[in-house]
């Protein structure tokens, strides 16, 4: 393998579509792991920070590995914030594993000889980087470390709404039952799906404001240089792959609850929640996750992914979680 220095960020812009083909191919294909995803990071959320993406092409200039890094305070690590990512991995050709875990450690050694720390986060579970870099590091004069960092509830969809509330336990499907005929009492409500560029660009700002005032936590967020910005890019970026929604729960035009969502190859993955206080007691959240369920069952999707974190809600439906790891390789030097 050869390896391309990317160090610009036109050089970046430019290979779009290799770094998507490849991506597309691989088995770690993630929304997170897109082209989009990452330079949308990159000119939003870098500052103080040095673009350091390695393209591995094999003997005929094809793109077979790609490792999207960058340089903070001398450190090595991934294009990524723990804030806004919640995977992040090398996007590698598959079976090209062994050789490009040996070909990267050499490149850290030839090009990087005075970085002494390589800081990887939220890696799944399943990432074969797991695998090959812990068995690898001694042979380099690394320390590897791992450590779980955090989990990220899923749930397995199945083919029909009906085996879907089955689902659900007894006591959670009654509940559900309970807080519909709540909101069916409630006249002027309707679901609202928002996917056209232009739709998602007006309504990107009343998501923020919700977003913000639904949890005290939430203003620092926002106030994070670059932050609203970065979701209106990603908003821009997705739509035109029908990647990206917002679903919202209105009544007379007020918004009660709205989700902004992510569309993937035959996944549905919620991003992020906001609810309006002022309508608590309908628990607008939780059914607005419910109507949306319910539509990805009808729409074939296989897995509904809650993302990182460990909220009570994400539970409700019966996600299980999968384990994400922090990784680090240290030199004594």
């Amino acid at each position: 393998m050869k390896i391309e220095q990317i160090k610009s960020i036109h050089r970046f812009e430019e290979i779009r579509d290799a770094w998507n083909g490849l991506l597309y191919s691989c088995e770690q294909n993630s929304i997170f792991l897109t082209h989009q995803w990452f330079y949308s990071w990159w000119r939003w959320l870098s500052e103080g920070k040095s673009l350091e993406i390695l393209l591995f092409q094999n003997s005929s200039g094809t793109p077979v590995g790609i490792a999207p890094l960058m340089r903070e305070n001398d450190i090595l690590c991934f294009m990524a914030s723990r804030e806004v990512t919640d995977y992040c991995d090398f996007i590698i050709g598959d079976g090209k594993e062994g050789e490009f875990f040996e070909t990267l450690l050499d490149c850290f050694q030839a090009q990087y000889p005075g970085t002494h720390k390589i800081r990887l986060i939220n890696v799944k579970q399943t990432s074969k980087t797991l695998l090959f870099l812990p068995q690898l590091a001694a042979k380099y004069d690394y320390t590897c470390t791992v450590s779980e960092s955090e989990v990220a509830p899923a749930l397995s969809l199945p083919a029909s709404y009906e085996d879907f509330l089955a689902l659900l336990s007894p006591k959670n499907r009654h509940d559900l039952r309970r807080k519909l005929r709540r909101m069916e009492e409630l006249e002027g409500v309707k679901t609202v799906k928002v996917v056209d560029a232009v739709g998602l660009q007006n309504s990107i700002n009343n998501f923020i404001q919700l977003h913000r005032r639904s949890d005290a936590s939430k203003e620092e967020f926002w106030q994070a240089q670059g932050m609203a910005d970065f979701f209106r890019e990603i908003a821009l970026q997705f739509s035109p792959q029908g990647w990206v929604e917002l679903f919202l729960l209105v009544h007379n035009e007020n918004i009660m609850a709205a989700l902004l969502n992510f569309i993937y190859e035959d996944q549905i993955l919620f991003y992020n929640m906001a609810y309006n206080k002022d309508y608590a007691w309908y628990s607008p959240g939780l059914l607005l996750f419910h109507q949306r369920l319910k539509e990805a069952v009808q729409e074939g999707k296989k897995e509904a992914d809650f993302l990182r974190g460990r909220e009570k809600y994400k539970y409700y439906f019966g996600a299980k979680e999968s384990k994400i790891f922090d990784l680090t390789l240290e030199t004594g030097a």
